[in-house]
């Protein structure tokens, strides 16, 4: 699953941790990438991802891009299972520092990112991550907001390197509350020449939770 959750913060304006927990675990997904998380803020005066891993059940890993009104901003995962370990890698944007994270499984690699608003920079971060992609040596999942539809730029270079997965419809995930984007992926790496089963892609349906929809995946993956 990969889904931007606004902080928690959905189209009614109410910040409600429960319902996005809800929105998680109603999918019994292994591992979720979660985009636009505070820890400790003045803001956000918790570590949002650990309230979430607190009420699913999972392993939470976080992935600091900026340091944000007394504490840090970010993306961060949930894994059923206990990753190996971690670690980020700073992407490029002028306005706000973007990071991809990199979350280690016994199996497969699961990363996550929330790309820059601006064009040059989210191509840019495409090629730092397959650079990074090219020195792993499991199956390799990306997911995150990508700010971007699949026919500019970024998206197709990216597509040199990665299977960007198509959706079954409606295929869009912004904004929530009456969906005309798709800029929210699941991509596999396929440098090393991945074999797939795709068994569902899809969109839930939630207008109010966030102001994104998240994107969820049913997949079979060996090299």
């Amino acid at each position: 699953m990969s889904y931007n959750v606004h902080n928690c913060g959905g189209t009614d304006g109410v910040v409600n941790y429960e319902r996005v927990a809800d929105a998680i675990t109603a999918h019994n997904v292994d591992a979720v990438g979660l985009q636009e998380l505070d820890s400790v803020t003045t803001r956000r005066p918790l570590d949002v991802l650990q309230k979430l891993a607190d009420l699913t059940g999972m392993y939470p890993t976080f992935g600091a891009a900026i340091d944000y009104k007394g504490g840090k901003y970010g993306v961060g995962v949930l894994t059923k299972e206990k990753p190996l370990s971690h670690y980020r890698v700073p992407l490029p944007c002028s306005s706000e520092p973007r990071v991809l994270l990199v979350v280690e499984m016994k199996d497969y690699y699961f990363c996550n990112t929330h790309f820059s608003l601006h064009a040059e920079y989210r191509t840019e971060a495409v090629k730092i991550i397959v650079k990074e992609a090219e020195k792993l040596s499991k199956p390799l999942f990306l997911v995150g907001d990508f700010n971007a539809s699949r026919d500019q730029e970024a998206m197709q270079l990216l597509a040199q390197h990665f299977y960007i997965f198509d959706k079954r419809p409606p295929i869009y995930t912004f904004p929530a509350d009456a969906p005309r984007s798709e800029i929210d992926y699941i991509c596999l790496y396929s440098g090393r020449g991945a074999l797939t089963t795709v068994f569902d892609y899809w969109v839930p349906e939630l207008p109010i939770v966030s102001d994104h929809r998240p994107t969820v995946m049913d997949i079979s993956v060996c090299e």
